[in-house]
């Protein structure tokens, strides 16, 4: 074999070995697992995420614990967002969605501490179950006028969160909807809603005062749980049970509307200093512990539910000692067998 011959070989076999590095260099797989039009998972570590156009659902669970994603972008066309879809996305910060969104899934941002703002398109009626539960750096959330429910647990423990305004299309907010979000300074209640539910605005800590309007028949267990600094309960005329304001320590006063047939727990509440409860009201489902100051009480049916409140019950007896009185009744003694003329108890003091 001559000379030349051999160069040439030599070039040939590293051409074919330098086309073969570059091929196997140009094949990326795409981090996008796409079928008909849904994205089914996203497997890519890139921070700034941009969904592809022929992408028109997100799919459940498709960036759950993606941890690198700090934004994501949607793009037009896409309608729905999944269950769990972003889930657990610690260092999410943003997200651009398209006006045609008309659905996002339960769970769907639960647990993006670091997501900030959130802008909900007109397109969605329902905030789903615990869709920004735990989102703690959540600072504002803007609300469409279409939505009419807010479900459970839908912004609960989103300690940030100072203000939200929801539209008078709400018809129902779900139990632990705004629980824990300490630095809520105000919240609107809709003219539509029946009753707020168990624990809705428990632990809501920045709150000083609350209207709740002439809809709403029925304020439930622990609603408005260990809300520290509220102060003043406006309750509208025509509600029918009362409950939730245990661990309220900043409330003064309270006076309940006059068609309450029951009344709830108001344990805890260590500043409360007097209530006026209606005669329709004929027995407690709690008593009120744990209210030192409570030493005015108004009620029809006190004296047979005067043990209810241990602090103005204490004082009580004590006065009718001091008076020479029955301790149990208020009534007079026998002159020699020292028995209580009304009730009949002996005298033990």
């Amino acid at each position: 074999m001559s000379a030349d011959n051999i160069t040439n070989n030599k070039e040939q076999k590293s051409r074919k070995i330098n086309v073969k590095a570059v091929s196997v260099k140009a094949v990326k797989p795409s981090p996008f697992k796409i079928e008909d039009g849904v994205l089914i998972k996203y497997t890519g570590d890139e921070k700034e995420v941009v969904i592809p156009e022929n992408v028109r659902k997100i799919g459940e669970n498709a960036f759950e614990n993606c941890t690198s994603v700090v934004s994501v972008t949607i793009p037009d066309g896409a309608d729905e967002i999944g269950g769990y879809a972003f889930r657990s996305c610690t260092e999410l910060v943003s997200v651009k969605l398209p006006k045609s969104i008309n659905k996002i899934g339960g769970w769907a941002f639960r647990g993006c501490e670091k997501l900030e703002a959130f802008a909900i398109p007109d397109g969605v009626t329902v905030i789903d179950d615990c869709v920004f539960a735990e989102c703690s750096s959540l600072t504002s959330v803007e609300i469409p006028t279409k939505i009419t429910e807010v479900r459970a647990f839908a912004f609960s423990g989103c300690k940030s969160l100072t203000s939200i305004w929801l539209p008078n299309s709400v018809r129902l907010i779900g139990k632990y909807a705004f629980s824990g979000c300490e630095s809520l300074e105000s919240i609107n209640i809709p003219d539509g809603i029946s009753q707020i539910d168990e624990r809705t605005f428990a632990k809501c800590r920045s709150i000083e005062s609350v209207t709740i309007p002439r809809s709403v028949k029925r304020i439930g267990e622990y609603a408005f749980k260990d809300c520290t600094s509220l102060k003043m309960v406006e309750l509208p005329f025509n509600i029918t049970t009362v409950d939730g304001f245990s661990g309220c320590t900043s409330l003064k006063a309270l006076e309940i509307p006059e068609f309450v047939t029951e009344l709830g727990d108001f344990s805890g509440c260590t500043n409360l200093e007097s209530i006026k409860i209606p005669a329709s009201v004929h027995k407690l489902k709690y008593s009120f512990n744990d209210c030192p100051k409570l030493m005015t009480v108004t009620w029809p049916h006190l004296s047979e539910n005067i043990s209810r409140f241990p602090a103005y019950y204490a004082q009580v007896v004590e006065n009718r000692k001091a008076d020479n009185k029955c301790a149990y009744c208020g009534g007079d003694f026998k002159l020699f067998s020292k028995t209580c003329k009304g009730c009949g108890k002996k005298k033990d003091y």
